[in-house]
């Protein structure tokens, strides 16, 4: 049993998926963010994540960050992907 002042629920969504493929994935607040960014990587088989940026409702994540510093809690979904260009 976890304890939600200790967790925080994480899905994180890609060009290449889900993941967790269903549901999310109870995580520490105290961990950094880019563990799970790293985890749903290589679950999707994505290869290179360098260029790759964070989103949670728009709000661009410093990976190296935990979840409690960056004030997030409950149930998020990360947006990840690559930045998109300027163009135009």
């Amino acid at each position: 049993m976890t304890h939600p002042e200790t967790h925080i629920d994480v899905a994180v969504h890609t060009t290449a998926g889900r993941f967790p493929a269903s549901g999310y994935d109870s995580t520490p607040v105290h961990q950094k963010i880019r563990i799970m960014l790293e985890r749903a990587a290589k679950a999707l088989k994505i290869t290179n994540i360098d260029q790759w940026v964070a989103r949670v409702e728009g709000k661009e994540l410093d990976p190296n960050a935990t979840y409690l510093e960056s004030n997030l809690h409950g149930k998020i979904v990360i947006d990840f992907g690559p930045r998109e260009s300027g163009g135009g």
